[in-house]
């Protein structure tokens, strides 16, 4: 199992991290899934009536996410949380965007726990993972944008640099047709229950179960600092 390294600049800004992990090997990537667009439906009605009369950010862990954010001076509001977009997004009645079944679960489970996640082929990744903040001028290619920045933002690096944030992956490490060894990663500030972390990762890997052996699924809460 994986594990993440807290470095030394982030320990300035932030005392403690939480991640759920999911490691699976030999997962089968898809485009099409049968099953996605009722589990989509069921969570856009959960979304619309639990926020009714209330805006996402006055959910408790949405507001843990922003202050998470906060402290590393990351302002939220103009870099929204990966998941906070999601509900958003869903709220408004424009879906889900879709890539394939392993990317496309991940936002589902993302969305309705409300924790930033970030998916990543693991092949494509070098050396220790460590959670970090990003260098002054750095940046990397992200999925959907050419360029991203990564100064001042909690992000993820490996030997070869940044490989993604809670709000943006990057396109090295990127799910695509042949991938078959993922590591999914919950941002998850200090203050989130175990429990409710161990729920969100275990919803995901019973859907990932669907396109792999279960043997391949391995599962971890990591506390970091």
């Amino acid at each position: 199992m994986q594990t993440i390294h807290f470095s030394e600049t982030i320990k300035t800004k932030i005392q403690a991290m939480q991640f759920g992990l999911i490691e699976t090997k030999n997962i089968n990537v898809q485009v099409i899934v049968q099953d996605f667009e009722d589990d989509l439906a069921r969570l856009e009605n959960d979304l619309a009536i639990k926020f009714k009369d209330k805006m996402p950010s006055e959910d408790p862990i949405v507001s843990a996410i922003r202050r998470m954010y906060r402290e590393v001076g990351w302002e939220p509001t103009k870099y929204r949380p990966s998941s906070e977009a999601l509900i958003r997004r869903l709220l408004k009645g424009k879906g889900l965007y879709r890539i394939n079944n392993l990317v496309d679960y991940g936002n589902l489970v993302s969305a309705r726990f409300h924790i930033p996640m970030g998916l990543y082929d693991l092949d494509k990744i070098k050396g220790r993972i460590f959670i970090d903040t990003g260098k002054e001028g750095e940046c990397y290619e992200g999925i959907s944008k050419p360029k991203i920045t990564a100064s001042g933002k909690i992000i993820l690096r490996d030997d070869e640099g940044v490989f993604g944030n809670p709000t943006a992956d990057s396109a090295r490490t990127a799910i695509r047709d042949g991938t078959t060894h993922i590591l999914a990663v919950f941002f998850c500030p200090a203050v989130l229950e175990e429990v409710y972390i161990k729920k969100t990762i275990d919803t995901l890997a019973g859907y990932y179960a669907h396109f792999t052996a279960e043997e391949n699924i391995k599962t971890d809460v990591q506390v970091v600092g």
